[in-house]
């Protein structure tokens, strides 16, 4: 079955998404972070009234939805493992205090 060419801008986002997904379980947040920003550029043209419209026309509401709702999904992953990184980092940050001070205390 052949993929509509107006579905194009929304298959690129899913595929992005689950780029997005595999870097951030890689912890690669750097190229995550890139990877993010040319995702939201191309979400942009998506979210365009004529884009909109083009879809109705072609009667491909229904297929966008169910690739809006694996997007979805995926952000919803990406926003689970981003908390755990976020908690994870203040752990070692907290962990990384307590050494410095133990060493200036040590120092005194």
């Amino acid at each position: 079955m052949d993929i509509n060419p107006l579905l194009d801008p929304l298959s690129r986002a899913l595929s992005q998404s689950q780029a997005l997904l595999s870097l951030a379980q890689a912890g690669d947040w750097e190229s995550f972070e890139i990877l993010v920003q040319q995702r939201q550029q191309g979400l942009l043209s998506i979210n365009d009234q004529e884009y909109l419209e083009s879809l109705a026309q072609a009667d491909l509401e229904a297929q966008a939805a169910a690739v809006i709702q694996e997007i979805q999904g995926l952000n919803k992953r990406l926003a689970e493992l981003a908390e755990i990184s976020r908690e994870n980092t203040a752990s070692e940050l907290r962990q990384s205090n307590k050494v410095s001070k133990a060493i200036d205390a040590y120092g005194r």
